[in-house]
């Protein structure tokens, strides 16, 4: 009689303070983690507000973060959520098995580190233009990728049976954090991004923020059913028994394995199929990667130089549509192919932020102050003919959409230079959208115009898109007066395409190619007997045999 009570006031008066403070620390803890999508969501709309997305997201994920540095806001709001994510895991480790409180503490840690990388995303940008790209910003979004389905998967580990539903949608939310990054890593390097993997980072932010939510409700619901496992609690603490993965949190960590492993091999399939030849000719040498300062900016090229290489070979420059890069214009446009067939150089320069200082640029639209493009391309012209014996009377440039403006803006520019152009879906007009541009030629030059009459982009009649946009007939007019055309033209059709030749000056060709039902594309042959559709024809065969015949024309 009188040795019991001593026990059931010893037993009693734990279960009168530790569930109390128990109670206070999940109530705090979940008050925090609801805190984490609120501020997340704060700070994602800040960001996209103050982005000037432009045209795409997609190929320059790099906008999105800015180029001035963090502002007071973004690291104010990263803090809170520093410390939204610490609770929420300590929370976690007050309920857990003691066995368990490890794993808790870890996710916490880790949690925290992926907080910091964040600040460093915001703070560390590569220049307040953003025409080049930032190491440190580039390594933290990757660590930021991998700790945090780390972090979450330790936790739903940590949770285990206590929490099971919880425990599984940690593993389920670790496992589409995975794939939302593959993807769009996947898609952001295919569409040209310098550091594709800053297009994961606000989808991976924002998957961590939804699992902290459901987290949070659970870390309030809590207390309750705490009060009653005191004891059990206690009993762990004394006699810990061995550490042991629950079933949910060995089958959700399986399956994450699992899952990732099938993404990886899906998108590497993806990559392999669309990208292999241009990934196989870099890591053999046949590309390179070459950079050179132009005005105090750091340009970069990609040069293909096939097998056999003519002892005089000619030069193709192909330049990238908007937002996009010289390799997407590599593995698009198929122009390796046609320099090992040719024995030529095949150069694959980048555009700095969305692409290129063309004609019809503004101040809002394209112009790139502080980088001057003409340079830099007379400057990959002067290099490659020092290092390679290209023959002066064979340089060549061809491009896509915002390449193919700046493809006649350097027709006009080093005209004392090139034999030939070949735009593709292009337009020559000023801010105004008419086609008269400041050209003066040097001496004739070679055009190959490919449009199609189905371009929505910038289309065939002119027109306001995002710019004004000159008549395609006007801009062909321009030509045949600069290039002091004579006589009527030939036609010839093939397929859809109806093809349209002037005789010029010096013996130089203007040649406008129009294709009936053709897109806003480089048009590519499928290989198939009857062709799928207008553009479905080989452009890189076509412009590199029209090049092959127009080497540099006698100065007029």
């Amino acid at each position: 009689m009188f040795e019991s009570k001593p026990i059931e006031s010893k037993l009693t008066e734990p279960k009168s303070k530790e569930p109390n403070s128990s109670a206070i620390g999940l109530l705090a803890a979940g008050a925090g983690a609801l805190l984490l999508p609120l501020v997340w969501a704060a700070t994602a709309g800040l960001e996209f507000g103050r982005a000037h997305l432009s045209h795409s997201l997609i190929s320059r994920p790099e906008r999105l973060f800015g180029g001035e540095g963090a502002a007071w806001w973004p690291i104010l709001a990263i803090l809170v959520c520093v410390a939204a994510a610490a609770l929420t895991a300590v929370g976690g480790a007050i309920v857990v098995r003691a066995e368990h409180r490890r794993l808790a503490i870890a996710a916490a840690v880790l949690l925290a580190l992926a907080a910091g990388l964040r600040v460093a995303i915001a703070a560390f940008p590569p220049d307040p233009a953003m025409y080049g790209e930032s190491s440190i910003r580039g390594a933290a979004a990757i660590g930021l990728i991998v700790l945090l389905p780390i972090a979450l998967t330790l936790a739903g580990i940590a949770i285990g049976r206590r929490g099971s539903a919880v425990a599984w949608l940690s593993g389920a939310v670790a496992i589409a954090i995975l794939w939302q990054a593959l993807w769009a890593v996947t898609l952001s390097w295919r569409s040209g991004a310098l550091q594709p993997q800053l297009l994961a980072v606000e989808g991976v932010e924002g998957l961590t923020a939804a699992w902290a939510a459901v987290v949070g409700v659970w870390l309030i619901g809590l207390p309750r059913p705490l009060a009653s496992d005191v004891g059990r609690l206690r009993a762990a603490a004394r006699t810990p028994a061995a550490a042991q993965i629950p079933r949910p949190g060995r089958k959700a960590a399986l399956l994450l394995a699992a899952v990732g492993v099938l993404g990886a091999v899906t998108s590497s399939a993806a990559i392999v199929r669309s990208d292999g030849a241009a990934i196989v000719a870099q890591l053999n040498g046949r590309t390179t990667v070459q950079s050179v300062s132009v005005a105090g900016i750091d340009r970069t090229s990609r040069i293909y130089r096939p097998t056999q290489v003519a002892a005089k070979p000619g030069l193709v420059i192909v330049l990238h549509g908007v937002f996009g890069s010289g390799f997407r214009m590599e593995t698009d446009s198929n122009f390796d192919v046609q320099a090992d067939r040719l024995g030529w150089i095949a150069a694959y320069p980048d555009g700095v932020l969305d692409g290129w200082d063309a004609f019809g640029s503004t101040p809002s639209w394209g112009s790139h102050p502080g980088a001057d493009d003409v340079a830099f391309i007379s400057t990959l012209i002067d290099r490659l003919e020092s290092t390679d014996r290209v023959d002066p009377n064979r340089v060549y440039v061809t491009g896509l959409s915002r390449g193919a403006m700046m493809t006649y803006r350097l027709g006009c520019a080093l005209s004392g230079r090139l034999a030939a152009i070949a735009p593709v879906a292009g337009n020559m007009a000023n801010a105004s959208g008419t086609a008269d541009v400041p050209c003066t030629l040097h001496s004739p030059v070679s055009v190959l115009a490919i449009h199609g009459t189905a371009d929505g982009t910038i289309p065939i009649a002119g027109g306001f898109v995002d710019i004004p946009f000159s008549p395609m007939a006007d801009v062909i007019a321009k030509w045949r007066t600069w290039n002091a055309c004579v006589g009527s033209p030939s036609v010839a059709v093939d397929g859809a395409s109806t093809t349209t030749n002037w005789q010029c000056a010096g013996g130089s060709t203007l040649s406008q190619r129009i294709v009936a039902g053709g897109w806003h594309t480089w048009p590519r042959s499928s290989g198939a007997v009857t062709p799928i559709n207008a553009d479905d024809f080989e452009a890189a065969r076509v412009i590199a045999d029209f090049f092959v015949a127009h080497p540099r024309a006698a100065r007029s």
